[in-house]
């Protein structure tokens, strides 16, 4: 597979783990469905399991996608753009008297669903050489670590 962009994060860049999660959007949205009980409150893993999980899902993949085929400098100016809309979504659904718990326990869940696919990914031949794989890995754990921190930034912020 050619390498597409890049996503630059603390620890490396990202080029095709996103196109693979893109690819197998369908089997990580099963895979987030299976994790999130294990994860969140009951209301939140239903709330999750809607259309509005759906198109959470989507954006997120999407924008790993957008991120790994932008240029370097740009990079950085499209994640705080994407974390400040995920925050606002954050405050929404704090407001709604969801957990911060639960949003934090939304984005483990997606964790634990990326790297099941990519397991499946991994069995398929799929991933780029294992050094590269890692790189990309940690990449995107600065990323989901990056959606952790916005929600924790949304729930102790000091009320406006």
């Amino acid at each position: 597979m050619p390498v597409r962009g890049h996503i630059v994060g603390e620890r490396g860049a990202v080029t095709r783990l996103p196109f693979i999660l893109r690819d197998q959007r369908d089997e990580l949205r099963r895979r987030w469905h299976d994790a999130l009980p294990d994860c969140v409150g009951d209301e939140y893993a239903e709330l999750l399991a809607s259309a509005v999980g759906d198109r959470l899902l989507r954006r997120l993949v999407e924008q790993l996608v957008a991120e790994s085929q932008a240029e370097e400098y740009e990079v950085p100016g499209l994640r705080r753009r994407f974390e400040g809309e995920f925050r606002a979504e954050v405050e929404h659904r704090l407001a709604l008297g969801f957990t911060a718990r639960d949003l934090a326990g939304g984005v483990q869940a997606l964790r634990l669903a990326v790297i099941d696919v990519l397991g499946d990914a991994v069995v398929a031949g799929e991933l780029p050489p294992p050094g590269e794989t890692l790189v990309e890995l940690r990449a995107l754990d600065a990323f989901v670590d990056g959606l952790v921190g916005a929600v924790l930034d949304a729930a102790t912020a000091p009320a406006s």
